[in-house]
């Protein structure tokens, strides 16, 4: 993929015909999106009670959160603008694949955030590029709202990695390295569908 740097080195790019199957059904897309956003936010609340003894971790938790919430907001939102109603949860097979395989603990938490903040950057990227050819999701506003959510990811990504290094030293990285194969090999086992996993 030219341009575009992952902000972990993910070891599976996903193709760029990706983004033509996941718009098929731009209202399931951002129905899914806005459901991620939700559990991404209640994700860092919950992991900020684990660093309760560190102010700045637990704060830039509540602050991820917080951005986060705003992500959930803005995409209901957005869902309204176009006249979709928000559609139910189906569930993440991508991120459920992810937590069976844990058992580390704190760690693996915050490495799965890690990647699947990765994970949706790379494909925010991927429905950014293919979004001008989109009748509905084409617009510029959409488009730079796709932006300031790819390069958030990118962020939370970062964050959730070094806090697993700071906590776990050594252990994190090497760790990391274990879930970058199994990632790899999640995501390239599921199906394309109309969501950002």
């Amino acid at each position: 993929m030219t341009g575009f740097r992952p902000p972990l080195a993910l070891r599976a790019s996903t193709p760029a015909a990706w983004a033509e199957a996941a718009t098929a059904d731009p209202a399931a897309l951002l129905s899914d999106h806005a459901h991620c956003e939700k559990k991404a936010a209640l994700n860092a609340l919950n992991l900020s009670q684990s660093f309760a003894d560190t102010p700045r971790a637990s704060i830039l938790l509540a602050r991820l959160a917080e951005e986060e919430l705003n992500h959930y907001r803005r995409v209901l939102e957005a869902l309204h603008g176009f006249g979709w109603a928000l559609q139910p949860d189906l569930g993440n097979p991508y991120a459920q694949a992810l937590h069976k395989l844990a058992s580390k603990g704190l760690l693996d938490r915050l490495l799965i955030a890690a990647l699947i903040e990765a994970r949706s950057c790379e494909r925010l990227w991927l429905l950014e590029q293919a979004g001008p050819a989109q009748a509905e999701l084409g617009s510029a506003g959409w488009l730079t709202f796709l932006l300031e959510l790819e390069r958030c990811e990118a962020g939370h990504a970062v964050a959730y990695r070094s806090l697993a290094e700071e906590r776990f030293g050594a252990q994190a990285e090497a760790r990391l390295e274990w879930w970058l194969d199994r990632e790899s090999e999640v995501i390239q086992a599921l199906p394309w569908r109309s969501a950002v996993h």
